[in-house]
């Protein structure tokens, strides 16, 4: 596979329909020549695809990932940054890691005895340079008690298909704050909003890593769970979205996003049950799309493989000492078990599905191909699918 680079279709101009033609219908360029574009040069590089299809996402996309921590100023919430990068740079390279007891509030960090940590890879490389070229952005908004590596599985994967993904902390609603931290000062969408600025100056600065490679006139918005819902009030209310992925959302009152959306449930999810985000889903505008697979809540997460070979989060909580309360006990745990299937036979659907959808809507693959026949690619993992214009 190579890169492809495009003219940036205009934002809301044309639905989706008209952003796909004016991607088909506009000069493929060739690779820039340059070793980054200019802050001012409007395109967007693109991973080509040859074939088309529904298992087309499931393998890695052409490019090794980078992975930084950057802080928003408001509240200093960190944002954990994965975007493509050369894969000769990060050859040899030890892949990046994240441990769950950094999100612990500090009383309990005390419990935890000494040299003790609950590590997971976070999916890219530390310290490397961005590659060359212009690549969406899309904010990841995590779950409630989550935090913003949660779903790494994810968030490392777009990169690879080239997209910048930053994802803050929400200190309204993470695990620091559930286990008893500090109340945060802002809303969840108050950090997406913030997050896309960031991004937006560190695209527009002289220097720096993101400098001239960010084409933040093309944005998603994926979240999980409580973010799921952050990232639909975050698309209707600020008009920079492009487009928006609930994974298990949780609902919210007030003004419907319009922008295009992929809504996906899990089957035996019992935090927020599939025919409650069907329900919702069907209220919401088109053009839309409806993935359901045979998981539980954290299909959609990293975490039932965090610890798993102590025993899962809340062994390793009893290993640690640390008191974990009933509420989040079912909440850390479900989907995990049978008989919801291992979120590891769900991922290759999920990131498929998710790649798909957001090439489709910021107008690179014309043809929803990518979309469709999911059923009969993934027998067993996917039980629905269905969309609506």
């Amino acid at each position: 596979m190579t890169d492809d680079t495009r003219r940036s279709p205009a934002r809301f101009a044309l639905p989706v329909l008209g952003l796909s033609l004016a991607a088909a219908l506009l000069p493929v360029l060739s690779q820039p020549a340059a070793a980054a574009p200019s802050p001012d040069d409007q395109t967007v590089t693109v991973a080509k695809v040859k074939h088309l299809g529904p298992k087309t996402f499931t393998k890695r996309g052409p490019y090794a990932v980078g992975e930084t921590t950057l802080k928003l100023s408001t509240n200093q919430a960190p944002v954990e940054v994965w975007y493509p990068a050369r894969k000769k740079d990060v050859r040899g390279l030890p892949r990046a890691e994240y441990d769950v007891v950094d999100w612990l509030p500090d009383f309990f960090k005390a419990l935890v005895p000494a040299g003790q940590s609950v590590t997971y890879p976070s999916g890219g490389v530390r310290g490397v340079a961005v590659a060359r070229g212009r690549f969406p952005l899309v904010v990841f908004s995590h779950g409630y008690a989550g935090y913003r590596d949660q779903s790494s599985f994810l968030t490392a994967w777009l990169a690879s298909w080239g997209f910048v993904v930053a994802a803050p902390d929400h200190h309204s609603r993470d695990l620091t704050k559930v286990l008893g931290g500090p109340t945060g000062s802002t809303t969840d969408v108050d950090d997406l909003r913030e997050t896309v600025t960031l991004m937006t100056k560190s695209a527009q600065a002289r220097s720096g890593r993101f400098a001239g490679h960010i084409d933040t006139q093309l944005v998603g918005a994926v979240g999980h769970s409580a973010g799921g819902g952050a990232i639909q009030e975050f698309a209707a209310a600020d008009r920079r979205v492009t487009t928006f992925v609930g994974l298990a959302p949780g609902t919210r009152e007030g003004k419907l996003p319009r922008q295009p959306g992929l809504i996906m449930a899990g089957t035996t999810d019992g935090v927020i049950p599939s025919d409650r985000i069907i329900s919702a889903y069907d209220k919401l505008k088109g053009p839309k799309r409806l993935v359901v697979v045979n998981g539980g809540h954290h299909a959609f997460s990293d975490l039932c493989e965090v610890g798993a070979d102590k025993g899962g989060l809340l062994a390793v909580a009893d290993i640690l000492h640390l008191p974990v309360p009933d509420q989040l006990k079912s909440l850390a745990t479900d989907g995990c078990e049978p008989p919801s299937l291992p979120p590891t036979q769900a991922w290759p659907a999920i990131r498929q599905a998710t790649v798909a959808h957001l090439r489709h809507a910021f107008g690179f693959d014309h043809s929803s191909r990518g979309l469709r026949g999911l059923v009969k690619a993934f027998p067993g993992v996917v039980t629905k699918s269905r969309s609506a214009r």
